[in-house]
């Protein structure tokens, strides 16, 4: 009688399966994740980059800047809802008022909300000189040592 090889995979030959597998997940997902919140963060400085073209044209036409999203007829995208503080404490508005001598500014923040993806992030700055960052220290200015440009790509907020 003629005895059959038994086909199939031993037990040490699983689970070397199973730890390079979980290698690779384990490289993969933290970088995946990284992706995902880039792609987050850029629907934000999207959405203040339009609020910013927006501010130009009401300066335009008005000689100031508009102080919310109502005066500009803007209405943020539910990316940016779903991620990102829109409330009036969330999306802050910083313009000083109209007075003669005064020359028109503003700064223009979104916070991420504390629950998402995004938490921890910094919060997304842009101004009326085109300057914007991520900002941590919350003074809304920004520091070379703590803030990062939108520009930076290997930059982690403290």
């Amino acid at each position: 009688m003629r005895r059959h090889p038994i086909s199939g995979f031993t037990l040490i030959e699983l689970m070397i399966v199973v730890a390079v597998l979980a290698i690779l997940v384990a490289i993969a997902y933290p970088s995946y994740q990284n992706q995902i919140k880039k792609g987050l963060r850029s629907a934000g400085q999207q959405f203040l980059m339009d609020i910013a073209q927006r501010q130009e044209q009401y300066l335009l036409d008005q000689r100031w800047y508009a102080g919310d999203l109502a005066t500009l007829n803007m209405q943020p995208p539910t990316e940016v809802a779903g991620n990102y503080n829109t409330s009036t404490t969330g999306l802050v508005f910083t313009v000083p008022a109209q007075a003669t001598g005064v020359t028109p500014t503003y700064t223009i923040s979104l916070a991420p909300l504390s629950t998402g993806p995004l938490a921890g992030d910094g919060t997304l700055v842009i101004n009326n000189l085109q300057q914007h960052w991520r900002e941590v220290d919350g003074n809304l200015t920004y520091n070379a040592g703590s803030d990062c440009l939108w520009e930076d790509t290997g930059c982690i907020p403290h």
